[in-house]
């Protein structure tokens, strides 16, 4: 009887164990994009002369050069200054349907300009049983363009490099992550760290529960800073950036390595396309 319980023991302490060292690897590689060069300033080289949009501050240029990368963070996500309110917060939508933009994370990657010279090493991001992240978001984001356009909305299906203060009613960019364990799974949502808008929060809010809804996955709270600082929202740093006033979240669809997620992003997509299309035409009505 003794020993049935030793064993017993030893075999609960190392299932114990394998779960805990599954976990670590689970939240220490959570986002696809291995973006490290867009994160607290790396990645550009800071300088008073690496601004060119005159919506930086000039007092500012040469405190970013020589500040900490934390200090430089903040800095990123602080409130409008009185010449960027002038610039930016009276902007007002033009008349006519609503116009959105699809981002098909990776697309493109090789054609970034030098600016986000960091994303050529991402290539086409995660991969995981056979598929790359870029065909199956691609895939996505052209199905998402398709829905919205039978209901009148305007679509720009965007690559990696977002245009000059692109300017929307929406911005949705759609990826897939990716881990080295294969039991790691769930969908994340992320909005600018700084919602200038105002209306990223409720944009997030609507396509989370529609996704939720659509595709029954189970949602991954672990959002990064690297989502939250996505290079597409930091309009201070990059010319090829969101305008500030235009509503965006970035959507991690699944994870790609798992194969729980991959029946769902690439076997079922149509689940995927309803949980972002209905959460934005939501988001379209109300905002």
């Amino acid at each position: 009887m003794s020993k049935i319980l030793v064993w017993f023991s030893v075999a609960l302490i190392l299932s114990l164990g394998l779960w805990f060292l599954d976990r670590i690897n689970a939240s220490s590689i959570s986002f696809s994009d291995v973006e490290t060069e867009f994160e607290d300033g790396g990645g550009v080289h800071l300088t008073e002369t690496t601004f060119t949009q005159d919506s930086i501050d000039p007092d500012m240029q040469m405190m970013l050069a020589t500040t900490s990368r934390g200090a430089r963070w903040a800095y990123w996500w602080k409130d409008f200054s009185p010449q960027e309110k002038l610039r930016y917060e009276n902007v007002s939508r033009p008349a006519g349907p609503f116009r959105v933009g699809i981002q098909a994370g990776h697309w493109k990657n090789a054609e970034v300009p030098d600016e986000l010279a960091g994303l050529k090493r991402s290539g086409g991001g995660a991969t995981g049983g056979g598929k790359s992240e870029v065909d199956i978001v691609l895939e996505i984001a052209q199905k998402v363009k398709k829905s919205l356009e039978s209901r009148g909305v305007v679509v720009d299906l965007l690559p990696a490099t977002v245009p000059v203060d692109y300017f929307a009613d929406a911005f949705i960019s759609i990826h897939a992550d990716g881990n080295s364990s294969p039991s790691v799974s769930g969908f994340k949502i992320a909005a600018p760290q700084k919602d200038f808008s105002k209306k990223s929060s409720l944009l997030l809010e609507l396509i989370n529960k529609s996704y939720k809804k659509e595709t029954g996955l189970g949602e991954d709270r672990n959002i990064t800073r690297r989502m939250s600082g996505y290079y597409a929202f930091n309009w201070r740093r990059y010319e090829h950036a969101l305008h500030p006033m235009t509503p965006a979240v970035i959507v991690e669809t699944g994870f790609i390595t798992s194969p729980v997620d991959r029946r769902i992003i690439v076997d079922n997509q149509s689940r995927v396309v309803n949980g972002i299309v209905n959460g934005l035409l939501e988001f379209l009505e109300k905002a």
